[in-house]
């Protein structure tokens, strides 16, 4: 099985091999696949919303869904091996204010997890769905999932998906999503947890004045090691993307960061940005970040920027003479510094749970 986890996330141009940011090989095996116990639906669907299980009978509900940019082998085994699942349509013009939570919790009994979620957000409708994956915290958990999103003309979708596995875990997760004319999807990705942590969201903008964007946050301790690939391509003209990246690293943890937008023919009037900015707790870090412009269209506007570095000694000095020891100030400023994103989060109890767990994980810094 080794070899399905191994030479993913692939950089979309190849760089010196040396490097080692061209592609990501998985630690950890995953063992074979059991039957997933809990059901993560745990509220009352609100009206307009239509939520099936993968599992029932039946072809697929939804046409013309986005494939995830990953390679064969381990799309299959994900198909093949997949435990979980759901079918969430959102109804043309339908405004749906409360965000739809699916929370999934690994455990003793259900240690393995392989999800397969389609989101399809029709005409002119509007939604939020929040995914959220949590496990016991001294125990070893695998989860594998793809999540696939379409936004057809007019709507208005965002994605929250917020992952705090145990340290001993394995984590891969795909988001590959496509958006129509004049939509607008926004993926809010929260990387927290799980010792191995590989990540990819590919961005389709397929249909005019159509917009992308992705907001993420990532935290990274002890010897833990994350794999993290974004990219939008522009398809159409006059489509507007951003990629927005806060983390924060401690101890000996090592990070990849593959940032791209891509302008290709066609794509005239189009404009996309980028940037990431990563806190630096340790010297010991191993930090690497590769952002890409890629441009196959004379008229566009792309820009990119990448940053790391230290907590700010003013502000800690500044902070600890108003009180704070200097832990609590450091808190104080990594918390900030998340605060950008986790703000768009709809949901204040997701947000505190968050905020605790990262004041928990960073206790020793």
């Amino acid at each position: 099985m080794s070899n399905i986890f191994n030479n993913i996330n692939e950089i979309p141009v190849k760089t010196w091999s040396w490097l080692h940011v061209n592609d990501a090989n998985l630690k950890q095996d995953f063992p074979p696949v059991t039957a997933y116990k809990n059901n993560p639906q745990a509220q009352t669907i609100p009206a307009g919303i239509t939520l099936s299980s993968i599992e029932q009978p039946g072809t697929y509900p939804f046409k013309d869904m986005p494939t995830p940019k990953v390679k064969q082998e381990l799309l299959s085994y994900m198909r093949e091996n997949r435990n979980n699942g759901y079918f969430i349509q959102i109804a043309e013009g339908e405004k749906v204010v409360e965000p739809i939570l699916l929370s999934y919790a690994l455990d003793k009994q259900s240690p393995v997890l392989t999800d397969d979620i389609f989101i399809l957000a029709k005409k002119g409708s509007k939604a939020t769905i929040l995914i959220h994956y949590v496990s016991e915290e001294t125990e070893t958990f695998h989860h594998s999932g793809i999540t696939r999103v379409r936004g057809e003309a007019g709507s208005e979708l965002t994605l929250i998906k917020v992952q705090m596995l145990s340290d001993q875990s394995s984590h891969v997760d795909h988001v590959a999503v496509e958006v129509d004319e004049n939509a607008k999807v926004q993926v809010l990705l929260a990387e927290l947890g799980s010792g191995e942590s590989i990540t990819n969201c590919n961005m389709d903008l397929n249909g005019k004045n159509a917009e992308g964007l992705i907001d993420s946050i990532y935290l990274g301790d002890k010897e833990r090691t994350l794999d993290i690939n974004y990219r939008v391509t522009h398809f159409q003209k006059n489509t507007i993307s951003n990629i927005h990246s806060r983390g924060v690293m401690a101890d000996k943890c090592e990070k990849v960061f593959r940032g791209t937008i891509d302008f290709v023919s066609g794509a005239s009037g189009s404009k996309g940005s980028e940037d990431e900015y990563t806190v630096l707790l340790s010297p010991d870090i191993k930090n690497i970040s590769t952002p890409l412009l890629l441009c196959g269209e004379d008229d566009v506007e792309g820009a990119h920027a990448v940053s790391a570095g230290k907590l700010d000694k003013n502000m800690l000095f500044y902070l600890m003479n108003r009180g704070l020891s200097e832990a609590d100030a450091k808190k104080v400023m990594v918390e900030a510094s998340f605060e950008p994103v986790l703000e768009k989060i709809a949901d204040a109890t997701l947000q505190e749970q968050i905020f605790s767990y990262v004041r928990r994980r960073l206790s020793h810094v």
